[in-house]
C-alpha cells in the first residue's frame, strides 16, 4: 500500500515512515500543507496521515480540499490537541479517524490496518480476476483452490495489477507505486519480480495471465 504522511515534525515523520515501511508499505512524507496537497492529488495513495497544524496552513483545509477533489482514500488525523472541537472539526472535514500524539507504535499500526481494511468509497475487500481470488483483508491469494505463496512485494505487485485488469501498466508506474522509486534506476527488479510472479500464477491458474509488451509495460489479462 502507498501511504502519504503530512507532518512538519521531521523526527515524528521519520518514525511514522519507518514503522509503516517495516509493514511493507510505500511511504511518502510532506512537511507542508502545500506539498501534501500536491502529492495527494498527483499520486494514487491508499491512505493519508495528516497533522492538523502545518507551517503554511491547516491540515483541516488539506482534508477538506482532498474530499472536494473526489479523493476517497482513508484519512487519519494526527494531532497534539486533545480538545473535542479540533477532533470534531477534523471528522467533519472528511477525516475517517484521529490519533492524539504521541501515538504508541502498536496503536499506529492498528489504526492504519483498520483504516486500510475499511477503505474508502471504492475499497474492495475481495478482487476476482479469472480463476484468481485476492482477499485484501487477510492478504491471501487463491487460484483454483490453491493458496499462492507470495512475498510481500509479489503480493503488492499482483494487487496493483488486479485493481487494473486488462490495463497495460508502464514499468515506471510499478517502480513508483510498488517500489516507491520516483525515477527509473534501470534496475531489473521489476522484470525479475514480474517473471517470478508469472511463474507462480501459471502453476495454479489458466487465467489470468501476466503479459509483457516490450517497451510499453505489463498487463494482467484473461484474454487469449
Amino acid at each position: 500500500m502507498r501511504i502519504l504522511v503530512i507532518d512538519d515534525d521531521a523526527m515524528l515523520s521519520h518514525w511514522v515512515a519507518k514503522v509503516l515501511r517495516e509493514a511493507e508499505h510505500v511511504v511518502d512524507v510532506a512537511a507542508t500543507a502545500g506539498e501534501g496537497h500536491r502529492l495527494a492529488l498527483s499520486v494514487d495513495y491508499e491512505l493519508a496521515l495528516v497533522d492538523l497544524e502545518l507551517p503554511d496552513g491547516s491540515g483541516l483545509s488539506v482534508v477538506h480540499d482532498l474530499r472536494r477533489a473526489g479523493k476517497t482514500m482513508p484519512i487519519l488525523i494526527m494531532t497534539g490537541r486533545s480538545d473535542d472541537a479540533g477532533i470534531v472539526a477534523g471528522l467533519n472535514a472528511g477525516a475517517d479517524d484521529y490519533m492524539i500524539k504521541p501515538v504508541p507504535t502498536d496503536v499506529l499500526r492498528a489504526r492504519v490496518r483498520a483504516a486500510l481494511r475499511r477503505g474508502g468509497a471504492v475499497k474492495l475487500d475481495e478482487v476476482v480476476i479469472g480463476d484468481l481470488v485476492m482477499d485484501r483483508v487477510h492478504h491471501v491469494v487463491r487460484g483454483s483452490g490453491t493458496t499462492l505463496a507470495l512475498s510481500p512485494k509479489e503480493y503488492r505487485l499482483l494487487e496493483y495489477f488486479m485493481l487494473r485488469p486488462e490495463q497495460m501498466v508502464p514499468r515506471t508506474d510499478l517502480l513508483e507505486h510498488v517500489w516507491g522509486m520516483r525515477f527509473d534506476t534501470y534496475t531489473n527488479v521489476v522484470d525479475t519480480t514480474v517473471s517470478r510472479l508469472r511463474q507462480k500464477l501459471s502453476s495454479v491458474v489458466a487465467t489470468p495471465r501476466l503479459r509483457t509488451s516490450r517497451g510499453v509495460g505489463y498487463a494482467l489479462t484473461v484474454q487469449a
